[in-house]
């Protein structure tokens, strides 16, 4: 809760309360076992706990999960190696089921999902002086990375600091005034000699590996298949990776792993039967590659987070990102806008967007200069609602949030976002984007905002140098135009509808137990003594009408309708099929903004790999099935729900929410998913029951308003924002903290980089001051500096990429200034000789940066390698031929000059 200009924490991990005091439990180990199989990955995750202390306890702890993941499988494993399997059940059923265990003395289990990020599991009757496994297992789609044929895989370690109102059931200490914080990481003599953290992934690639890259950690990389593999020697030795990484200690940041391979870029289509249900699922998958004109006319507005979770690096990688951006934006028919928040929002220009023009580049450029991350809490959903109320409707908006999406308000926010969608003009239609920065980064606000706003999320880390590839990805998308009426052929006829199917009857019958006798007709007293017309009826209300679904329907898919199709953005599409027939081709079609038709035939692979772990479905009807769950949650099916019953659903106002629950919870039992309404729950049956006192329980359920950091590994340390009281508080040993830094291995080249600096990393903090909202720092009138203020003198000093740094240093007309010869190091006077007398500087800098540009351009091969450096040649010969001059004579001479 907010305390003056102060925000206090509340505190997660796994752990209890003993005293008054949040006590966390020993995590022994960690270990993650990642298998990449071409554009997916499936991730074992287990950790070890440990309870030293004389009586059983409850514990409970919160962890992190890409949004985009399907959680199909948990398994509780006792210290005698006991399996406990964990089975789906609606929420609410699965947690009477945990309490009823519990309560029986029986050593049980329960995850939920808070957030499509966040993931709770409480574990009941840990016995004393025993550890206990949890083991859970998830799939999850990769997405592309900076180059073309790349794709990126991030395991999440923390839960970001996040602003707002928590999820009601995600417990915690709910106080400030419980904040210690005992032994997390064991002693060494209370565990065995093995690392405190293990990770282990092994790549397969359908065509040779050409790289392997982590930007977030030192990794031992060893390129071949598993020598354990029954028939290693018959798989192609250069599409296999295997990568390691071990640790003493908590990581400090997400990890984050990249690799290229040729083709991973191409259209593919997965299939996989189920081995128990009578379904197909099947996942198109590829990056489009094409070219349209852009959008004639278009509004940018640019939507800074820059609350106090944005401090450091993340405030500065969002400076660099928007510097990019804003000499990227069309200089024709185009207007501009800066809005920043936190827990209040403004514009650069309150009177509304500006022509995009030199004087208001400039404008721009200062006030990124000044951004700082001051502005307090995270109130994203009234900013986005400032922003679409003053956007410009008589042309297209792309709105782009850079953020690190460090917020609870998760279904508020998608719901602003959906709603000014809807409601934009066809011809001025709204599409929202995202850029994700930082470690910790809420995968589940990012990309939502970007799914529910028709738009493309980028990821990017804090200590990334390489982004301008995304921008420029970002960009592009943005200033395509639409294209309409996407859908995909799965290549095989339907099932023919019988009436019902047809809609002759209700698709969701209301079943309501109303009991009708014959009743002999009586007299009415109108003046009955026995009865008290003052009495209040105490009867309970009685249930809602019970919903019942008709069986699934014959196609089931994701996304319930394709939004958008952008060049170099990856675009996955689901499909659960009934029936078992696997078709040899799909199709996709669609129509652009001009009625030209698009068609892709795609061939169809049917997937041989088996079902290894017991009671971990098939990956891809999982992520098939947590998809579809997805569009649910979304409202993309809600006219679907509605058709034919329109009348019902008016009359009762809870009808839609109960019968989208119904299709939430039909897929997630069927499926094995944890959602927003289903949880898995494990419950040992042996007989072993603890029948001694009360067991010590996990912390409560409470209400929270300040910022809270969680980690993959409990809470190895407290990342405190705001006061917390000194009292009470338990300091844990001081333990070193290895930094990670470097990449993996490029084209068989491999690196070893570790630095033990020694760090300690597990102490409770006390007091750490939050600083005071203050306003934007603008640099006042009279004060302005040249455009190339930084650009030159500290962006081109601090990077050492040309293609950033000119990006940053062309102007809004595309042009360059002299000092651009700096970057391409042309001496001035030898420019000048080298074309004809009495130019402007201007036009000589921007030929020589073409010339420039076109030698790099001529090296490269990759389509989307190629694309930020054309964006900038494209614009700057635009400039040339504004003036009618002889462009291809002029970058002639000055390439015979360089």
């Amino acid at each position: 809760m907010a305390r003056g200009n102060y925000i206090v924490c509340s505190y997660y991990g796994l752990g209890y309360f003993h005293e008054s005091n949040f006590v966390a439990l020993p995590l022994r180990h960690v270990r993650a076992t990642v298998a990449v199989k071409d554009i997916g990955a499936q991730v074992k995750l287990t950790q070890t706990f440990g309870n030293d202390t004389q009586t059983p306890i409850e514990a409970v702890y919160a962890f992190p999960v890409p949004a985009r993941a399907a959680v199909s499988g948990f398994v509780m494993i006792k210290e005698d190696g006991t399996r406990v399997v964990g089975v789906v059940q609606e929420k609410g059923e699965a947690k009477a089921t945990y309490d009823v265990a519990v309560a029986q003395g029986k050593t049980a289990s329960l995850m939920g999902q808070e957030t499509p990020d966040v993931f709770q599991v409480s574990v009941g009757n840990i016995p004393m002086n025993e550890q206990v496994k949890i083991e859970l297992t998830y799939s999850t789609e990769l997405s592309e990375d900076e180059e073309n044929d790349s794709i990126r895989f991030h395991l999440p370690v923390h839960i970001g600091a996040r602003y707002g109102q928590s999820p009601s059931t995600l417990k915690s200490t709910g106080t400030a005034t419980v904040g210690s914080v005992r032994e997390i990481v064991s002693s060494p003599g209370s565990r065995d000699t093995s690392p405190f953290i293990e990770l282990k992934i092994s790549v397969e690639a359908t065509a040779p590996i050409s790289k392997v890259g982590c930007p977030s950690h030192t990794i031992s990389t060893e390129l071949g298949p598993d020598p354990e593999l029954p028939n290693v020697k018959e798989l192609p030795f250069s599409n296999y990776a295997r990568v390691t990484l071990t640790s003493e200690s908590v990581l400090e940041k997400d990890f984050v792993l990249t690799i290229k391979a040729a083709g991973l870029d191409a259209p593919r289509c997965m299939a996989e039967l189920h081995p128990e249900h009578d379904t197909l699922a099947m996942a198109l998958s590829f990056v489009p590659r094409f070219s349209l004109p852009d959008l004639k006319s278009e509004e940018f507005i640019f939507l800074v987070d820059r609350s106090g979770s944005m401090e450091g690096g993340r405030i500065a990688a969002a400076s660099k990102a928007l510097a990019i951006m804003l000499r990227s934006l069309p200089h024709m028919n185009t207007y501009f806008q800066i809005a920043s928040f936190g827990s209040h929002a403004d514009m650069l220009w309150p009177e509304g967007s500006r022509p995009y023009d030199q004087e208001t580049l400039d404008d721009a450029t200062r006030h990124v200069d000044g951004m700082r991350a001051n502005y307090g809490g995270t109130e994203m959903r009234s900013a986005l609602a400032m922003c679409f109320k003053y956007r410009k409707t008589d042309r297209p908006t792309s709105v782009f949030v850079l953020t690190d999406g460090d917020a609870w308000d998760l279904e508020g926010v998608y719901k602003e976002v959906k709603d000014a969608v809807a409601a934009a003009p066809s011809k001025a239609y709204l599409r929202v984007y995202c850029l994700g920065i930082g470690d910790s980064a809420s995968t589940a606000m990012c990309e939502g905002i970007a799914r529910v706003g028709n738009g493309t999320c980028m990821m990017v880390t804090e200590q990334e140098s390489a982004i301008t590839g995304k921008i420029a990805r970002l960009l592009k998308a943005a200033r395509t135009p639409l294209i309409s009426d996407i859908k995909v052929d799965w290549g095989r006829p339907l099932p023919e509808t019988t009436s019902t199917e047809a809609g002759d009857e209700d698709e969701y019958d209301i079943v309501e137990s109303m009991a009708v006798e014959e009743t002999k007709k009586e007299s009415l007293n109108i003046f009955d003594e026995s009865t008290d017309p003052t009495k209040v009826d105490t009867r309970p209300l009685p249930s809602p009408p019970k919903v019942v679904l008709p069986p699934p329907p014959a196609v089931q898919t994701s996304p319930a309708t394709i939004q958008s199709l952008s060049p170099g953005v990856r675009l996955n599409v689901y499909v659960i099929l009934k029936g078992k027939q696997v078709p040899k081709t799909v199709c996709l079609r669609g129509v652009t903004e001009d009625g030209s038709d698009i068609e892709l035939p795609i061939p169809v692979t049917l997937s041989q790999l088996p079902v290894e772990d017991e009671g971990v479905p098939p990956a891809l009807h999982a992520l098939a099935a947590r998809k579809i769950v997805q569009d649910f949650e979304d409202g993309r099916h809600d006219s679907m729900i509605k058709a034919g019953n329109e009348s019902k659903f008016t009359e009762d106002s809870g009808l839609l929410k109960r019968t989208t629950k119904a299709h939430i919870v039909r897929l997630g039992k069927t499926y094995s998913i944890v959602s927003s309404h289903t949880s898995f729950v494990a419950v040992d049956e042996s007989g072993q029951k603890y029948a001694g006192p009360p067991p010590l329980l996990a912390p409560t359920a409470g209400k929270h308003t300040g910022r809270r950091r969680l980690s993959i590994v409990g809470q190895a340390r407290d990342q405190y924002v705001g006061c917390l009281p000194q009292k009470n508080v338990i300091r844990a040993k001081s333990v070193k903290s290895f930094n990670f830094t470097g990449s993996g291995w490029d084209d068989g080249a491999f690196e070893e980089k570790c630095q033990d600096r020694g760090q300690v990393s597990l102490q409770a903090r006390g007091k750490v001051a939050v600083r005071k909202t203050q306003e934007r720092g603008v640099p006042a009138a009279g004060a302005k500096e040249p455009l190339e203020r930084n650009v030159f003198a500290s962006s081109a000093n601090n990077s050492q990429d040309p293609l950033e740094t000119l990006a940053i240093a062309q102007a809004f007309d595309g042009g360059f200034s002299l000092k651009a010869l700096q970057v391409i190091k042309v001496d001035e006077e030898k420019a000048k000789a080298a074309l004809p007398d009495g130019l402007k500087v201007q036009i000589v800098a921007t030929v020589f940066v073409m010339a420039f540009i076109s030698k790099i351009l001529n090296s490269i091969e990759d389509a989307d390698e190629k694309a930020p450096w054309e964006a900038i040649f494209d614009k700057a010969k635009m400039y040339i031929e504004a003036g009618g001059h002889p462009v291809d004579d002029w970058i002639a001479k000055a390439l015979k000059a360089l």
